[in-house]
């Protein structure tokens, strides 16, 4: 039997609901302050999201729609809406996910390593990190950020670069995604893998076969996670359930 010694948090979409509520509504205020005339509204952000990076969003979203940007203007209009995003976070606009505390103190408990995996800006993860985890320094032991990397999700580099970083092992790691580029990710770095459907996503999609169990939230005390692919006794997504996927158990 494997122990489990790290687990790696994907981060926007995964630990806070930050993408409608939060990225959304930060590139749509950047937008109107370039004078562009975009709108994303919430059925076109459901499908940019499959473009991994705001800055590719951007810049493909402009090739999309015959609109030139020179990739020095691109990178001005995401750093605007990276201010946006950070104030929306440090205002408490956003919402932790369903499980999530729970499940990261539990972790903490158990002395498994807890790293966070994301190809967003670092600028962004510590937005969250310091707005709703003030002992985050002690909860995670390290962070991969969009810096840290030249490829975003599907590709493998950010948990790649994180099972080095942490000197973990893939049959000892186990990775908890929102995405199925996300999930794809941690796949192709050869890490079992939870997926946290979106909360605007009703049913399993047809690629959630990478991921190892589906669900459509963490669960917590008195609200148990619903499975859409895969198997687990608990009633939430817990240490025990973690250990169980990681052993091949369910």
């Amino acid at each position: 039997m494997e122990a489990l010694n790290t687990v790696f948090w994907d981060l926007d979409g995964t630990i806070a609901n930050t993408e409608m509520s939060g990225h959304r509504i930060a590139f749509n205020l950047a937008f109107s302050e370039y004078s562009l005339m975009w709108n994303w509204d919430e059925e076109l952000y459901i499908r940019l999201l499959s473009i991994g990076g705001g800055l590719s969003r951007i810049i493909k979203y402009s090739e999309e729609i015959n609109t030139y940007l020179s990739l020095e203007q691109a990178k001005l209009i995401h750093k605007r809406k990276q201010f946006h995003y950070n104030s929306l976070v440090s205002a408490g606009k956003l919402d932790l996910r369903i499980g999530v505390s729970r499940l990261i103190n539990e972790l903490y408990s158990k002395n498994v390593k807890q790293w966070i995996v994301t190809t967003s800006s670092i600028l962004a993860v510590n937005a969250i990190l310091n707005r709703y985890f003030p002992n985050h320094k002690l909860l995670f032991s390290g962070i991969i950020s969009g810096e840290d990397v030249n490829c975003h999700k599907p590709d493998s580099e950010a948990y790649d670069l994180a099972l080095k970083r942490s000197n973990s092992l893939p049959q000892n790691s186990l990775a908890i995604e929102d995405s199925i580029i996300g999930c794809q990710a941690a796949k192709s770095a050869q890490l079992k893998c939870i997926m946290t459907l979106s909360p605007w996503i009703k049913s399993a999609p047809r690629s959630t076969p990478h991921a190892d169990l589906v669900v459509d939230h963490l669960g917590d005390n008195h609200m148990s996670s619903k499975i859409f692919y895969g198997h687990t006794k608990e009633s939430m997504i817990n240490y025990s359930c973690l250990y169980s996927i990681l052993n091949g158990k369910i």
